[in-house]
């Protein structure tokens, strides 16, 4: 009985994810699997955990703005279809915490997906910002759209995200403990998101325009590192961030 309701729940997700042309192919065939995944080991609780996760980011993704197409057109590698790197880094560690039944597993899977929105509402609505962001690391002022780089606007959105995955959490569990730890996770991560991204994310310059942008081409013309290292992209920080939140999460529980 579980199975089958897994199976209908994950398979009315990827319908609408399918409808809102949210995924590509790849992405969305494993998305349906890890949302099976996700359902039979982690229940209703985590499920509409996983739906708020992937309907905020489609929601936040979709708000119609001029000024973040012009400020991310030169920026951002990835269209909005998310690919398959993007659900192996921000629901593939949330799925094994489950399969893997590691303690605390729903407070750590919540934890987890808590970052996960949080990163993307930190990037989709604080590019939003009129005021230009500051690099995490030097602090001084940077172009909107880069990876590591924070905003007021950016990091009160990655709070809302992850509050919001920590109540869902509270309404099946009535635990507050639970809930500030999640929520501070879930924010944490998200802050560590930008740290490694500034430090360690790849970033490359172009040679005609002298841009620095996350795209290999630019102007037509491939583009050259500036700085971080090539094995470092988004996809790549992204599931790093993930995964320290859950251990971050998992120190915390066994601490307190």
């Amino acid at each position: 009985m579980q199975f089958l309701f897994s199976l209908i729940t994950s398979l009315i997700l990827a319908s609408f994810a399918y409808y809102k042309k949210a995924m590509t192919t790849n992405a969305l065939i494993l998305a349906f699997i890890l949302s099976v995944i996700i359902t039979y080991y982690g229940g209703l609780e985590c499920f509409l955990i996983l739906c708020a996760v992937f309907l905020g980011t489609v929601i936040a993704g979709m708000i119609k703005s001029e000024k973040r197409k012009e400020k991310s057109k030169d920026i951002h590698e990835k269209g909005h279809e998310k690919n398959i790197g993007s659900i192996i880094a921000n629901v593939l560690p949330g799925a094994l915490v489950l399969l893997f039944n590691i303690p605390y597993m729903k407070v750590i899977y919540a934890a987890v997906m808590a970052e996960a929105i949080a990163d993307s509402l930190a990037s989709d609505i604080g590019i939003l910002s009129d005021k230009p962001p500051i690099n995490i690391l030097t602090l001084k002022k940077s172009t909107h759209g880069l990876s590591g780089n924070i905003s007021i606007l950016g990091m009160g959105a990655a709070l809302v995200g992850s509050s919001f995955i920590a109540l869902i959490h509270f309404i099946f569990n009535y635990n507050i403990k639970y809930f500030l730890i999640i929520a501070i996770c879930g924010f944490l991560g998200n802050m560590l998101d930008s740290f490694l991204g500034a430090l360690f994310q790849v970033k490359y310059e172009c040679p005609k325009c002298h841009i620095i942008t996350e795209k290999k081409e630019h102007c037509k013309t491939k583009t050259v590192v500036k700085k971080g290292m090539e094995i470092f992209n988004n996809d790549v920080v992204n599931i790093l961030s993930n995964v320290l939140s859950g251990i971050i999460c998992y120190l915390i529980l066994i601490i307190v």
